[in-house]
């Protein structure tokens, strides 16, 4: 095959893929599982929609018990229970139903199998919602759907010791699901530390496991994989790692301050941290500056950098004033131009350079040798 057959094959292949996949996306914007819902149920009388919707949550409220729910209609929870179960039975026997369910049916399809056969369910509930506006009903009348109506076509997989509550295609292996999650689990303990998705992708594909079965695997299906393991989590910057880990559920303030400091590569002010803590929202406490800053100072894992800035000490950074840290700087490295110690402390220090200037004229710490280089006082070394 010659190369520019090669490349006419690529081509064609990406503009089949952008075809495919801009056709789902568009079936997924028509997506509308709660009207769909609205159109069954009217074919129930006022009684059976109305504990069918509060026992489902499909009333855009907490979903209710039997007891609370026979309650309001002075029947036990077993007649209750009776009415649900005959509500639903006669919604699936409605005819024409299939045709109704249909698009539902092949946008789900299509999806799980985009992403490898099956995806943990508030995944695919996101992905197949992308489009909609955020709504808890959008979400209970899928997951009704899928349950209830749809419950021959899509397997649910229950929540284990490794896997979440996922669905999944019937010719999907739920053993294969479980290794494949088993040796992502093994991969982010190995590497121990929390990487973006092309990270944990990148680094799958090096393993025998992927090797062997190479064919089975899209990184889409990787990452429907991290999705559904029990262990791993992705925090709210979109790295992967374990969800015992700090660095992906932190839930002590000096966890998210570290992490913002991390994910910010460079010093910040401390209202600055407070301010990406609260924007990141990482849960429903709010930060405030005094105590991030108190913080920051009774940690070593911070240092001092400026006035207000912090970093991670972890990057090299030392704590003391400027004059300390071009001492330390001149002790290793010997006699400096002003030049090369203002580059190296601006290395170290969020500072001005009048400052690093200034600090330079204190004759009991250097001294300014013949040749125009700066050298540490013999007496101070």
């Amino acid at each position: 095959m010659t190369q520019s057959t090669e490349q006419a094959e690529t081509t064609g292949d990406s503009i089949l893929d952008r075809v495919i996949s801009s056709k789902h996306d568009h079936e997924i914007q028509e997506f509308s599982p709660e009207e769909v819902i609205s159109e069954l149920l009217r074919n129930l009388s006022d009684k059976e929609e109305d504990i069918l919707r509060r026992r489902h949550g499909l009333h855009g409220h907490e979903r209710e018990t039997l007891e609370v729910i026979g309650a309001v209609y002075n029947v036990t929870r077993e007649r209750i229970r009776q009415i649900e179960n005959s509500s639903i039975e006669a919604i699936r026997n409605l005819k024409g139903i299939h045709d109704q369910l249909r698009s539902i049916e092949h946008v789900i399809h299509t999806t799980l199998q985009a992403h490898g056969g099956a995806m943990a369910e508030d995944r695919l509930l996101d992905e197949l919602l992308k489009f909609s506006a955020e709504s808890l009903l959008a979400k209970r009348s899928l997951v009704f759907i899928l349950s209830h109506l749809l419950q021959n076509k899509f397997v649910v997989i229950e929540p284990t010791e490794t896997l979440r509550r996922s669905w999944r295609l019937p010719i999907a292996s739920v053993e294969h699901i479980e290794l494949t999650v088993k040796e992502l689990c093994a991969l982010i303990q190995e590497i121990n530390e929390s990487l973006p998705s092309e990270k944990v992708i990148e680094h799958f594909k090096q393993r025998p496991f992927y090797v062997d079965r190479q064919h089975q695997f899209t990184d889409d299906a990787i990452l429907s994989s991290l999705g559904m393991s029990q262990e791993i989590d992705r925090n709210p910057y979109e790295e992967y790692g374990l969800r015992s880990w700090g660095s992906i559920r932190p839930k002590r303030m000096n966890d998210k301050i570290y992490l913002v400091l991390k994910k910010a590569r460079k010093p910040l002010h401390f209202t600055e941290i407070t301010d990406e803590i609260n924007r990141v929202q990482f849960d429903t406490r709010k930060a405030y500056p005094p105590t991030i800053h108190n913080e920051l100072i009774l940690n070593d894992r911070y240092v001092l950098v400026g006035r207000g800035m912090y970093a991670l000490t972890e990057w090299g950074y030392k704590p003391g004033v400027v004059s300390d840290v071009i001492r330390e700087i001149l002790l290793k490295s010997g006699p400096l131009s002003r030049d090369e110690i203002v580059k190296r402390v601006l290395e170290q220090r969020v500072v001005k350079k009048n400052t690093i200037h200034l600090a330079l004229t204190h004759r009991d710490r250097f001294e300014k040798l013949a040749d125009g280089r700066y050298g540490v006082q013999k007496m101070s070394a």
